[in-house]
């Protein structure tokens, strides 16, 4: 058994996230929480202040634990960023908040989010694996934003909708130009409706409502920038009880990939208190109980 990477530096560094207007329209059960990409951002920019050297194009292993929420746009959250560097150069960071019980004069640590930058080239990407152009089911903006995504006005960037199918689901999501300046990992706002549209899929597909709890890797090639529209190519890659796996592909007019994100896990975070609308189900012609089902026995086969 090899032994793990020695830690050659450990360092908890102090975060001030300064929380935008617009942040209080990502809510989770009526409470606003910082969006993933968001987490990703003050990570990515502490850990590059600190160590100017890292590939933070390339994140693995990434982690959201805990949602982190959010009590009003006007006060700056008090967090730390913690850094671990091993000998072998991987840089981890951690997304934590220390809170005090007045009651039992207590502090709480909590994770938020963890990631993993990896020394990685910022090379050519590969193409996106291929979708069926012919879509099975299209769900507009305004029903996917009143019914199975209910956030904010800000967070209302599958503009077109989204086109379904088993084997995939495909919006366009744009970047608000009023969102300017775009961060050092480009606009949030295009990955963050392209989760968008994968909790959509899993709504049909998969039965479930899930939301992102995680990733393998994600890649930027080239980052989105306010003001543009970019392709979300969601390809789904397994299905389980409680979650789903997806790749997500964001590409441009061009068909150029700006950046991929695979193996993202969308997980029932509600415990089963939350479903999806008996409408958007897909229903087996053949088994009213579940379609779901049946794509979830033909998934965990292969």
């Amino acid at each position: 058994m090899e032994s793990l990477p020695k830690i050659t530096e450990s360092v908890r560094l102090p975060l001030s996230i300064k929380v935008p207007p617009h942040v209080m329209d990502h809510r989770f059960q009526g409470k606003a929480v910082l969006p993933a990409v968001e987490a990703m951002e003050e990570l990515a920019a502490s850990t590059r202040a600190r160590l100017p050297e890292t590939a933070v194009f390339a994140i693995g292993d990434a982690r959201f634990d805990k949602f982190l929420f959010i009590e009003d746009a006007q006060t700056p959250v008090d967090a730390f960023n913690d850094l671990e560097v091993s000998e072998n150069g991987t840089v981890i960071s951690r997304l934590i908040t220390r809170t005090r019980s007045k009651k039992a004069l207590i502090t709480r640590t909590l994770e938020h989010a963890t990631l993993c930058f990896r020394g990685v080239s910022n090379g050519s990407a590969p193409p996106p694996s291929d979708i069926p152009t012919v879509s099975e089911y299209h769900i507009s903006a305004e029903t996917i934003y009143q019914t199975l995504v209910p956030f904010g006005p800000a967070y209302h960037n599958l503009r077109e909708g989204v086109d379904l199918h088993k084997e995939g689901a495909r919006g366009k999501v744009y970047a608000p130009l009023w969102a300017d300046p775009s961060g050092l990992l480009g606009s949030s706002f295009p990955l963050d409706a392209a989760f968008h549209a994968a909790c959509v899929w899993g709504q049909r597909y998969a039965g479930l409502v899930g939301f992102p709890v995680g990733f393998r890797l994600r890649r930027l090639f080239v980052p989105t920038r306010s003001g543009n529209t970019y392709t979300a190519s969601i390809i789904p890659k397994a299905v389980h009880s409680d979650r789903f796996l997806v790749d997500i592909w964001i590409t441009g007019a061009d068909g150029a990939v700006h950046e991929a994100v695979l193996g993202v896990v969308m997980k029932d975070v509600s415990g089963g208190r939350i479903k999806p609308p008996s409408w958007i189900v897909k229903q087996d012609a053949n088994n009213p109980g579940s379609f779901a089902r049946s794509y979830l026995d033909a998934t965990e086969k292969k």
